[in-house]
């Protein structure tokens, strides 16, 4: 039995990036970018007999779950796809920037090949150029046992850190099932906020609330849901706010939950400008030092800040600056191992948006409090139609 689900993209990303920072070359432009060129591909394929878009794939190694959807599967020319969106010229694309999309391909390749018994198989990396339409593919013909060695040799370079996590989130499950509330008695109006809080999480519905100044209803929202995240399995807390004081009202909220091996991890996220140390330098290994090895550095700095656990703003700098990695961009790893995350709200309703992006990689379930929600009235409740984020206050 599986104590831990990854997905493909996730597992790559962690085993098989190495060198510098490089941004430089984006191949996915913008989250809808890439959602349009993915469907303009698969609309291409609709003419070959038995082509698969979309294909849900899973295998298990040593109790760890490896899950994801293929791109394209050729039945009948026995090749799998995997569509990646870029704009320019390739030729500007790392080395470890490839060598993470065929390891990606790979993965996939390993999952078909084992579901469905074959010998061999070929993979594809198509990359789209959102611009012209233009799509260039590359190939490789392979051995179904070579590709388990590579699906095994990934699984067990994630292995321990998969089994850390799994005894994380029984850790936090348990302690927040004995959550408290942090103070005597609630504020006039602060419970009846709350209970509605739990209620709409408890049922998958999302929730509007107006309430007065001064009923406490960054405390109102974040207790409730955090209660309600072991009983109905939320993976990750999301608070986002419109403006910066809205963040350190919510990181005062949660502060006053520390209890003694409170093993909750906390996550600000800041925008890039305002994290970096080297303000007008590239953020390439050959401008900026925070950069160059950033991936090879990179596993030290996760693991130092996932113990540390409250990772406010400077807290993450000092993580970071120890371990000689970018803040900015130690703060977009750890967003996929953080419990409760507080960021702007353009980290879930932007294009670009990290968290909403994460949450469908992963298919995590999601509990997303909006402050100030009347903002954004219109975009919160489309936001509200996703799949799998129960709950929006």
């Amino acid at each position: 039995m599986s104590r831990y689900r990854v997905a493909v993209r996730t597992l790559c990303d962690f085993t098989a990036r190495q060198g510098d920072l490089d941004h430089r070359f984006t191949p996915a432009p913008s989250a809808q970018e890439g959602i349009e060129g993915h469907a303009l591909v698969a609309k291409r394929r609709e003419n070959i007999a038995g082509y698969l878009a979309e294909l849900p794939l899973s295998g298990e190694y040593q109790g760890l779950r490896v899950a994801g959807r293929a791109d394209g599967f050729d039945v009948a020319a026995n090749c799998v796809e995997e569509v990646k969106t870029h704009r320019g010229s390739l030729a500007r694309m790392s080395d470890n920037q490839r060598a993470l999309h065929w390891a990606q391909v790979k993965i996939y390749g390993a999952l078909l090949c084992a579901e469905r018994g074959l010998s061999h198989i070929t993979l594809a990396l198509v990359y789209l150029d959102i611009a012209s339409s233009q799509e260039t593919r590359l190939t490789l013909d392979t051995r179904a046992e070579e590709l388990a060695a590579f699906f095994a040799d990934q699984c067990q370079r994630f292995l321990a850190w998969a089994e850390q996590e799994a005894a994380h989130r029984e850790c936090r499950d348990a302690w927040l099932a004995t959550l408290t509330f942090p103070h005597v008695d609630f504020r006039p109006g602060q419970r009846a906020l709350a209970e509605d809080v739990f209620k709409a999480a408890s049922t998958g519905r999302c929730l509007l609330a107006q309430a007065p100044t001064g009923i406490g209803k960054t405390l109102g929202t974040l207790f409730p849901m955090l209660s309600a995240m072991p009983r109905q399995r939320l993976d990750r807390i999301a608070f986002l706010t419109m403006k910066t004081p809205g963040r350190r009202l919510a990181l005062d909220a949660l502060a006053s939950l520390e209890a003694p091996a409170q093993p909750l991890r906390v996550l600000e996220l800041v925008a890039r400008d305002k994290a970096c140390e080297y303000p007008g330098t590239a953020c390439q290994g050959d401008a900026c030092p925070l950069a160059k090895g950033f991936y090879d550095r990179l596993p030290a700095a996760r693991q130092a800040a996932v113990e540390k656990g409250w990772l406010a703003r400077d807290a993450l700098r000092e993580v970071a600056l120890a371990h000689q990695v970018c803040p900015y961009y130690l703060g977009q790893e750890l967003a996929r191992w953080a419990d409760v995350v507080v960021g702007d709200v353009n980290h879930w309703f932007d294009s670009h948006a990290l968290l909403h992006g994460l949450a469908q990689a992963n298919d995590w379930r999601v509990g997303l409090l909006v402050d100030e929600a009347h903002n954004l009235v219109e975009t919160v409740l489309v936001a509200c139609t996703a799949p799998r984020s129960p709950s929006s206050a």
